[in-house]
């Protein structure tokens, strides 16, 4: 007589229980929604059967094409089994999961769900569940939020922020809450925020209301202390400000980000990093308004690879000394990028006046595209002292930087810039770099002031590095 799958799922429930060998006490309550068949738990001997499928065609009892949960309950009853472990591990991961909607998300675009989302990050941040929790945002729907601080230590050690549909900015600059960031992520370890989903930062509001003027706008995404965190497969689009900052944050991964947002748009820097280490950003393509990776001081061992960037300013170190602070950023690879459009390439830009150094950076595997600017290092970024005390003449040291295995083009003559400060730029060496001029017959050429280090079969040539 065959068993309905119901029946057969309360008897392996008692039988759970009541096992001696079971460890655990608790009452086990399964969700309303939970299918054995979907999950795994009722599997197929090796004997076929008259669908003619077989447990090595199908071993964990998924739906394929030849497989559906028709076929399934009209095979010979004598070819299932119920695996135990499968069921407790599927009922597990469904008791890890935190959905926002059953939190009172609605996901209209209209309704504020800045309330629900902190109702669903709170129930999963204090859950003593064991394995790695997950908040979903789910699929089809488009959640407003408010500026909002997800914040941590939470009770597991592995938490996954799943976006799986749209969060949208409001719209009215007067409903923000707080005007310097949107979405923080503060002192949550093992944290992956991924999904497929979108961020909508609705910008443009900003934009026209701040213009040149520079008034405080709030950065879309903010980790901060967050040693670890993995940021993946999302896009992010029109932050009033810059789209993703990363502060004192030791070992992060960034990669799969679509960033972009108007070339017009002020200060929509793609990536800012700032007192960090150990930064891996690849495989991301990023159009913006300003740079599409800032590194700021502090940082350090940052790597950037198959990046794509424009429009934009290009991949930026610095600026650095700002007011005539102390600065530092060394150990910095940047490999396999394309810059297409953007008004600079890469670059490093520090104020006159400031101290400390850049070091230890290598450029590698670059490819320009009409780009106005490919190569400068510019030590007079802000040559006016912003106040009495501000010495002009110290600069901040840059040493030790290495462009190799470059070509492209430039949209106008000057390729190449190393406009060194009265310190001098050290070690700088330019190894197989061809960038070539746009422009009908025009040739491109190098300006160099105060730079020291060797060039080789370079186009065009550096005068003040020896060949």
């Amino acid at each position: 007589m065959k068993v309905p799958l119901t029946s057969t799922a309360l008897v392996l429930i008692i039988w759970l229980i009541a096992s001696p060998n079971h460890s655990c006490s608790a009452r086990i309550v399964v969700p309303d929604d939970f299918d054995l068949f979907d999950y795994g738990a009722v599997h197929h001997n090796t004997q076929t059967d008259d669908e003619g499928f077989s447990k090595e065609a199908s071993p964990e009892g998924w739906e394929t094409g030849a497989t559906t949960r028709d076929s399934f309950n009209r095979a010979n009853a004598q070819t299932e089994e119920y695996d135990p472990q499968a069921f407790l591990e599927a009922w597990e991961a469904k008791t890890n999961t935190f959905n926002v909607v059953d939190y009172g998300a609605v996901g209209n675009g209209l309704v504020d769900d800045t309330k629900a989302f902190l109702k669903a990050w709170g129930a999963m941040c204090a859950s003593p569940t064991q394995g790695t929790l997950t908040l979903v945002v789910p699929q089809g729907k488009r959640f407003l939020l408010n500026a909002v601080a997800f914040e941590g230590p939470c009770r597991a050690s592995k938490v996954n922020f799943q976006i799986q549909g749209s969060i949208v900015a409001p719209n009215n600059i007067g409903a923000w809450t707080n005007k310097e960031m949107w979405i923080q992520f503060s002192n949550v370890q093992g944290l992956s925020v991924n999904g497929g989903g979108r961020i909508d930062g609705n910008g443009a509001v900003w934009w026209k209301a701040c213009g040149s003027k520079g008034c405080q706008r709030p950065t879309a995404l903010h980790f901060n202390k967050c040693h670890g965190f993995q940021l993946s497969r999302l896009a992010l689009f029109n932050s009033p400000k810059n789209h993703i900052s990363i502060c004192s944050c030791n070992g992060p991964r960034v990669f799969g980000l679509l960033i972009w947002a108007p070339e017009d748009s002020p200060n929509t820097d793609g990536i800012d990093i700032s007192h960090s280490t150990r930064v891996t950003i690849q495989s991301s393509h990023i159009a913006t308004g300003d740079d599409c990776i800032a590194i700021n001081s502090g940082s350090s061992y940052i790597k950037i690879r198959d990046i794509n960037c424009g429009p934009g300013h290009g991949i930026s170190i610095g600026s650095l000394g700002e007011h005539g602070e102390y600065s530092q950023v060394e150990e910095v690879q940047v490999s396999n990028c394309t810059f297409k459009g953007t008004t600079n390439g890469v670059r490093i830009k520090t104020w006159e006046g400031g101290s400390g150094y850049a070091r230890k950076i290598t450029f590698e595997g670059i490819t320009f595209e009409d780009t106005k600017n490919p190569i400068v290092i510019d030590q007079h970024y802000f040559a006016k002292p912003t106040s009495a005390i501000m010495d002009i003449s110290k600069s901040v040291q840059v040493s030790d930087v290495t462009y190799r295995n470059i070509n492209g083009t430039c949209a106008d003559e000057k390729a190449i810039t190393l406009a060194c400060a009265g310190g001098g730029c050290t070690n700088i060496v330019m190894d197989n770099v061809t960038i070539k001029s746009d422009l009908p017959n025009k040739r491109s050429y190098a300006y160099c002031d105060n730079a020291h280090g060797t060039s080789s079969f370079s186009v065009p040539s550096v005068p003040c590095l020896s060949h």
